[in-house]
């Protein structure tokens, strides 16, 4: 079980993924964790389904009490740290809190995969206290044909192709696990969840390795040079590989490009020297070998064989 905050007040649902909450005497957007409803208007490149517009009409009855208000709701994180640990970690690149949803005693997270109103959405991973309840909650909808397994649901209309996202999402999910086993125990630091402990690395300007999501490839080119943007917009954590145009570094754009970006790998662990570069961390890369598929065994150590090495120059 995690954190929990209980007795939200809704103010507004957004469609069936996305609620408006009342926290601290703001409104906050709530962001379900590992659910991932169809679109009921246009966003990004995800199209508009008959599956998104009832959803988000689904929605909107789910929470609305018999008198015609929007009710309250329990929030709960994937994580058991302090509220205000939980508020500051647990959040998406838009800012918004990711979490469990918890009304009357049932965790409408696991009962929208149940129903079929989405699948078990692992592209930013598995969910860490139930993963079991949300698989058996999806082979139960896919057994019944429910909603979004339904190819009538979508007929003569716009549909997600399932077949394919779902193979990347558990490809992405993979390695997510891998640093769950492996990269946090050798201090591998996660730019999503430990961006405090970046910036404090950034101002000493140590050695460090970080996990990283590069699904959107190079940000900007900036003369030869290539600047990636990775993190959320509150946690931004920028790599900037000079000379990327020219025959030295040309591979690393390359590289993130291809095996990264769009439908690639996305998430790989990158080390480097952080140092501040107006007020937002930053890594230079330069070797090939500073981006890996797989968790550096001995990080901390590496950060402190470089000290040693710089300490003798």
């Amino acid at each position: 079980m995690g954190t929990w905050i209980k007795d939200l007040q809704v103010t507004k649902v957004v469609d069936g993924d996305t609620l408006k909450v009342l926290l601290n005497g703001k409104r906050e957007f709530l962001r379900l964790h590992c659910v991932d409803t169809e679109e009921s208007f246009p966003c990004g490149t995800k199209p508009v389904t008959n599956a998104g517009i009832a959803s988000s009409e689904m929605a909107i009855q789910y929470f609305t009490n018999s008198d015609g208000e929007l009710t309250q709701v329990d929030v709960e994180f994937d994580g058991d740290e302090p509220v205000e640990v939980c508020l500051e970690k647990y959040r998406d690149s838009h800012g918004r809190i990711i979490c469990y949803i918890h009304k009357d005693g049932e965790n409408y997270n696991t009962w929208l995969i149940r129903e079929g109103w989405s699948p078990y959405f692992i592209k930013y991973g598995r969910s860490i206290f139930y993963h079991q309840q949300m698989m058996e909650a999806e082979a139960e909808a896919q057994a019944y044909h429910r909603i979004i397994w339904n190819a009538h649901t979508n007929q003569n209309g716009a549909f997600r192709n399932y077949e394919l996202l779902m193979s990347w999402w558990t490809l992405r999910d993979s390695i997510i696990q891998d640093y769950r086993l492996n990269g946090i125990r050798a201090g591998v630091l996660s730019v999503r969840l430990d961006y405090p402990k970046i910036l404090a690395a950034a101002a000493k300007e140590e050695w460090i390795t970080i996990f990283c999501d590069l699904q959107d490839g190079v940000t900007k080119w900036i003369g030869s040079g290539a600047l990636i943007h990775t993190g959320s917009k509150d946690h931004i954590l920028k790599l900037w590989i000079p000379e990327a145009k020219n025959d030295k570094n040309a591979p690393l754009a390359q590289l993130i490009q291809k095996r990264y970006s769009g439908l690639g790998r996305g998430y790989v662990y990158v080390s480097g020297k952080a140092v501040m570069y107006r007020d937002k961390p930053e890594i230079t890369l330069t070797d090939l070998k500073q981006i890996s598929d797989f968790c550096p065994i001995f990080p901390i150590e590496k950060q402190r064989l470089v000290k040693t090495r710089e300490k003798s120059q």
